[in-house]
C-alpha cells in the first residue's frame, strides 16, 4: 500500500459537513455497485459462487447506514441531529478507501474465528493459483460471539486490514483512563517496559486482539499480515500518541496513520481489475487436461440433449437435469479453444478404457477425434467432425487444438526427478489423491502448467494436503482452473446387445497403450 507524507484529505478521514452526509453515502453505494459488477463479469463462469459475493457484507452495511440517514435527514425528531452526528458512513468511507488502495482482494467486513485456537485453521484466500477458497475460519452458527470481523482481507489472503477511525484526542482520552498523561513518559523507556502501562487502551486491546487471530490462521503455510488503518489519528503531535502507534507496530502490526496515508486512487476499470484480477490471468499457455475433462468433453450428455431411460443411474439423470440448466460444452471450450492441449498417458488410457467399457458408438467417435492421432485427417476436419456430434457445434472454435498431445514416458521421467521452484517432493504431497489423478496433477505442477479439471473433490484435497508442509514456499503452488461439475458417459444398458465400434484411442502406432488390445481378449 502506497504511503507518503501528504495530509489526509477530508473525504477520507473528516466527517464533513452534515448536509453532505448523504450524497456522500450515496456515491459510496454507487461505487460498491460497480465494483459488484466488476466482480461478477470477471469471477463469470467460475466454478464458485462465493467470490462473487466477498463485497456483500459491506454493501448491507452501507444501505443500512443510507437509510437511516434518510430518515434522519430533516427529520423533526430531536434525536435526528445526534444519530446524524454519529453516522458511521466515515468508518464505511475509510474501509473503502482501504480497498482501494487494497490488490487481489478476497473479503470485505469478513468474520473470521477469533480463538481460542487448538490449532492454526484455513484462512480465505487463494492457496492453489487463482483458486480461491473459503478456508475454515467464518464461525459457526453457535460461534457468533466468538468472531472479529476483518475490514479488508487482501493480497489474496496474505493481508488483513482493520480499520479505526479513532481520533488523537480520543486515543489521549482513552490513555487517561489508565492514568498516563501527555508529557509523563519518559522518552527512554522501551516498548516492552511501556506495553504494561496501556494494557486496557481499547486501540491497543485491538492490536493484541488482530495479532492473535491471525497467528490462528494460515493461508500458504504463513499467518495473515495484519494491519491497523488509523486515517484519522496523526503522528508527530504529541508523543504519547506516537507511543502508542509504535506499540502496535511492536506488537507486529503493519500501522498506518492519516498523514501516512496517499489518497485513493479514483475508481476505474484499470484499479478494478487491480483491486479484483481475474482468475484466468495466471493461465498457462499450455492446458494440463484431467480425465474428468476428457470424460466431459467425450460425453453424450455433454453434447446432445439426453432423454431420461429407466435404467439410467441417479448420476446421469442429475447430471443431465444439470446440463439442461447450465450446458458445459461452451464453458470447455472457449477456455480450451486458443491453448495448447496436452494429457497425461494416464489420463488417455482412463478415458480410453471408459470408453471401451460402457461408452456408445458417439462417445467411442469423440474420443477419439479428441486423441487418436490421424494423418489422414485434417484439424479442421477433425474439428468439423467433432462439430457434426454436438448441439454446440457453433460454441467450438476452429482453434481448438485437436487431438491433445498425449505426453510420452519420457515427460513422465522429467516429472519424477523435477520438482520446478518447489522444495518438497511433489509425489509425497500428492500422494492423497488417487490415480489418474495424482499423476495428472503432478505432471502440471512439475511443468508448472495449468491444469484444467472437473474434480472439486481432488481441489479440496490438495488444498487442506499442501497447508501440511511449511517448507512448501508460497509462490510455488501449483496452478489448477477448475469447473465445477464433470457430465459422465450416457453409456449402453448392462447387458445391451448393441452394435459398437471400438477403436484404438491414443497413440497406438506401435504398441496399444489404450487397453484396447487387453479389452477386447476379456
Amino acid at each position: 500500500m502506497p504511503a507518503h507524507n501528504d495530509a489526509i484529505p477530508p473525504s477520507e478521514g473528516v466527517a464533513g459537513g452534515i448536509e453532505d452526509l448523504l450524497p456522500r453515502a450515496n456515491k459510496l453505494q454507487a461505487e460498491l455497485e460497480q465494483f459488484a459488477e466488476h466482480i461478477a463479469d470477471v469471477y463469470d463462469g467460475y466454478f464458485q459462487e462465493f467470490p462473487k459475493h466477498m463485497h456483500v457484507s459491506f454493501y448491507n452495511d452501507v444501505l443500512s447506514e443510507i437509510e437511516s440517514l434518510r430518515r434522519d435527514v430533516g427529520s423533526d425528531d430531536p434525536f435526528a441531529a445526534h444519530r446524524i452526528s454519529s453516522s458511521n458512513l466515515p468508518y464505511m468511507e475509510a474501509v473503502w478507501h482501504t480497498a482501494r488502495r487494497s490488490k487481489n482482494i478476497i473479503k470485505l467486513r469478513h468474520p473470521v474465528f477469533s480463538g481460542p485456537f487448538k490449532h492454526r485453521i484455513l484462512a480465505p484466500g487463494i492457496r492453489i493459483k487463482d483458486i480461491m477458497s473459503q478456508g475454515g475460519s467464518e464461525p459457526k452458527r453457535n460461534q457468533s460471539g466468538r468472531s472479529t470481523r476483518i475490514d479488508v482481507i487482501c493480497d489474496g489472503g496474505l493481508t488483513w486490514y482493520k480499520v479505526s477511525t479513532m481520533t488523537n484526542r480520543r486515543l489521549l482520552l482513552d490513555m487517561a483512563k489508565e492514568a498516563v498523561y501527555c508529557g509523563d513518559s519518559d522518552d527512554s523507556e522501551s516498548i516492552d517496559d511501556a506495553s504494561g502501562d496501556f494494557p486496557d487502551v481499547p486501540l491497543v486491546k485491538l492490536a493484541r486482539t488482530l495479532k492473535t487471530i491471525s497467528e490462528g490462521h494460515q493461508i500458504r503455510n504463513v499467518s495473515p499480515t495484519p494491519g491497523l488503518i488509523l486515517p484519522r489519528i496523526v503522528e508527530g503531535e504529541c508523543a504519547d500518541v506516537d507511543r502508542i502507534v509504535k506499540l502496535c507496530r511492536h506488537i507486529g502490526l503493519q500501522v498506518l496513520c492519516g498523514n501516512s496515508l496517499s489518497p485513493s486512487p479514483p475508481l476505474s476499470k484499470e484499479l478494478l481489475h487491480e483491486m479484483v484480477p481475474s482468475p484466468r490471468r495466471n493461465i498457462t499457455t499450455e492446458l494440463n487436461i484431467d480425465t474428468s475433462v476428457l470424460v466431459a468433453l467425450t460425453s453424450d450428455i455433454s453434447h446432445f440433449q439426453v432423454t431420461k431411460q429407466p435404467w439410467f443411474g441417479q448420476s446421469q439423470q442429475d447430471h443431465i437435469d444439470l446440463e439442461t440448466k447450465d450446458p458445459l460444452i461452451p464453458k470447455l471450450v472457449s477456455l480450451l479453444g486458443h491453448q495448447k492441449l496436452v494429457c497425461t498417458r494416464e489420463a488417455a488410457r482412463s478415458l480410453a478404457r471408459i470408453a471401451h467399457t460402457m461408452g456408445t458408438a458417439t462417445e467411442n467417435a469423440r474420443a477419439c477425434l479428441l486423441l487418436t492421432p490421424d494423418k489422414s485427417m485434417s484439424s479442421e476436419q477433425r474439428i468439423e467432425k467433432l462439430r457434426s456430434l454436438s448441439i454446440h457445434s457453433e460454441t467450438i472454435p476452429s482453434q481448438l487444438q485437436l487431438p491433445i498431445q498425449i505426453l510420452g514416458p519420457e515427460a513422465d521421467s522429467n516429472c519424477n526427478s523435477s520438482h520446478g521452484r518447489c522444495n518438497v517432493p511433489h509425489d509425497k504431497i500428492l500422494e492423497v489423491l488417487a490415480q489418474p489423478g495424482r499423476s495428472v496433477f503432478h505432471s502440471g505442477w512439475a511443468k508448472e502448467t495449468t491444469t484444467v479439471t472437473c474434480n472439486v473433490l481432488a481441489i479440496k484435497q490438495l488444498e487442506k494436503r499442501l497447508e501440511e508442509f511449511p517448507a512448501l514456499d508460497k509462490s510455488a503452488w501449483p496452478s489448477v482452473w477448475a469447473f465445477s461439475s464433470s457430465r459422465p458417459l450416457v453409456g449402453v444398458r448392462k447387458g445391451s446387445n448393441e452394435e459398437r465400434t471400438r477403436e484404438h484411442i491414443g497413440g497406438c502406432d506401435v504398441d496399444c497403450t489404450c487397453g484396447l488390445e487387453e479389452f477386447q481378449k476379456t
